[in-house]
């Protein structure tokens, strides 16, 4: 009886170191991921407020360029170093130091260094349906940009991302046609604000 008692005891942190090496594994086989995403926001009561479609593609090293094609166009491209924004009808680009800390930057999930996401957060599988398994991050530090991260793989290829913030409101990313582990070149992840562009500088 005291067996069962000890390993019944032991289960909980067995299954979270589980769930973290089994997304980390994950994680740490992706070097890069390209493809289409349709992103949508939640209200607290369920209500979608406002979605958008567009291309990215992901690389190791915390490299990313994500660009929304509707309703607005909008680009954020990130070098590992440095971040520019850009909206194209304001004709507006803010360039900003990239911040390490994931829980402000949820792409850096697939961009960035797995073992620094296992310091990151809080990580327990949400459930697993045949080929599908979602995990739920919790960031660790002080003032996250939100909540709870749900992140969906088949198999080895991320699906969708979740969003949680402290108000109930949701943000769903689903990938498409994803491309995985291909040669990007460097210069995919550097901007050149276009002549006549307004340029905001943030440290």
């Amino acid at each position: 009886m005291a067996k069962w008692l000890v390993l019944a005891l032991l289960m909980p942190s067995l299954a979270w170191a589980s769930a973290t090496e089994t997304l980390l594994a994950k994680l740490g086989g992706l070097r890069s991921m390209s493809g289409h995403f349709e992103q949508s926001m939640v209200n607290s009561d369920g209500d979608r407020q406002q979605s958008a479609s567009g291309t990215m593609d992901v690389a190791r090293g915390n490299r990313f360029y994500w660009k929304t094609e509707a309703p607005f166009e909008q680009l954020a491209v990130s070098d590992g170093k440095t971040v520019w924004v850009y909206d194209v009808d304001l004709e507006q680009v803010v360039v900003r130091p990239l911040t390490p800390d994931l829980g402000n930057t949820p792409a850096l999930l697939f961009g960035g260094d797995p073992q620094r996401v296992g310091q990151a957060f809080e990580i327990s599988e949400l459930e697993s349906e045949g080929a599908n398994i979602t995990y739920r991050l919790k960031p660790k530090g002080a003032d996250p940009l939100f909540d709870t991260l749900d992140v969906t793989f088949h198999g080895d290829t991320p699906h969708s991302m979740r969003l949680r913030d402290a108000l109930g409101q949701q943000t769903l990313i689903r990938f498409q046609d994803l491309t995985l582990n291909r040669s990007l070149p460097a210069e995919r992840f550097s901007f050149t604000p276009p002549e006549g562009t307004d340029v905001i500088r943030q440290e």
